[in-house]
């Protein structure tokens, strides 16, 4: 298992069309549970070592990363993915400031979480997730379901640029 030094917790973005080495689709992903992230990335460089994971640990960092990224005019994420249940501003909360902004809104947002409660899925669906993922138990599920993430939503959707 990596250790969590290995995601980027507090990387910056890139101004759009700056070339830093990093270029090309990345996962904005917000868990505040180290051992989760740090799985997550394991996951993510397996399937695609192409593809960057920066990694927020709560719904506030990441709130103004995104804002950074506007502010700056750096690179979106290609896909934002969030757990709900961190302490602070909660996923939920992440993505309701997402669907509410003008600039952020078009956003594949994915909901990667333990709760399988009506009400979560509920409030997401209200502010428009594109997806509701339990969290799998085991890591090889963790693993089919992120090379599933990737495929469909790098190599079959179609994003709004």
């Amino acid at each position: 298992m990596p250790s969590p030094q290995q995601t980027e917790p507090s990387s910056s973005p890139t101004r759009r069309g700056q070339t830093d080495g990093k270029d090309g689709p990345y996962i904005l992903y917000a868990e505040d549970n180290v051992t989760d992230a740090a799985f997550f990335s394991r996951c993510l460089r397996l399937t695609d070592p192409t593809i960057r994971c920066v990694h927020q640990e709560n719904g506030s960092l990441t709130r103004d990363y995104l804002l950074h990224c506007i502010n700056e005019g750096a690179d979106l994420p290609t896909i934002v993915v969030l757990d709900i249940k961190m302490p602070g501003m909660s996923g939920l909360d992440v993505l309701e400031f997402i669907r509410k902004s003008d600039e952020l809104g078009h956003l594949p947002v994915l909901i990667l979480s333990a709760s399988s409660e009506d009400r979560d899925l509920r409030r997401a669906y209200r502010y428009h997730a594109n997806a509701y993922l339990v969290k799998p138990e085991r890591y090889n599920k963790l693993k089919e379901l992120v090379e599933a993430i990737l495929v469909f939503w790098l190599q079959y959707n179609t994003t709004y640029p």
